[in-house]
């Protein structure tokens, strides 16, 4: 039997001037779906509400410090499994703009990132439920034609 814990986690459409959106590829030795595409962010930590373990996340993993420009997307359950481990909670999607340049950067975890296209979501091994966040990010007229 599968061992499950349960943790919310808040995660951020990071979206530059061209419409793409920044993932995080997750190294070979991390246990959630290693090699894949994913949004950045993570665990809400005891006493954190959504927004603010983004933001922490994001400057643990990104050294990316959010402005104004962040408004909550939609909240969904989520479910990841391993061959040992079961991980579910509430996820917590964020719209972020990016306004930097690529090279402001710097990676503090994973394996690589990436701003990928609307085109280039379906030529990527991604993570399922960020994936299904991503199309209906895309297909959302209230934020892009």
């Amino acid at each position: 039997m599968k061992e499950t814990y349960t943790i919310d986690v808040a995660v951020a459409i990071i979206v530059n001037k061209n419409n793409e959106v920044l993932l995080q590829k997750k190294d070979m030795g991390y246990p959630w779906f290693p090699g894949k595409w994913c949004l950045f962010g993570g665990g809400i930590e005891d006493g954190e509400d959504p927004e603010t373990a983004l933001r922490r996340e994001l400057v643990e993993e990104l050294k990316f410090n959010i402005g104004d420009e962040i408004m909550k997307f939609k909240v969904q359950n989520y479910q990841d499994e391993t061959d040992k481990k079961i991980k579910k909670g509430r996820q917590y999607v964020y719209l972020v703009d990016f306004k930097g340049e690529i090279s402001d950067i710097v990676l503090n975890e994973g394996a690589g990132f990436a701003f990928i296209s609307k085109k280039e979501l379906g030529d990527i091994k991604i993570n399922e439920h960020d994936f299904n966040v991503l199309k209906e990010y895309y297909s959302s007229t209230q934020f892009h034609s």
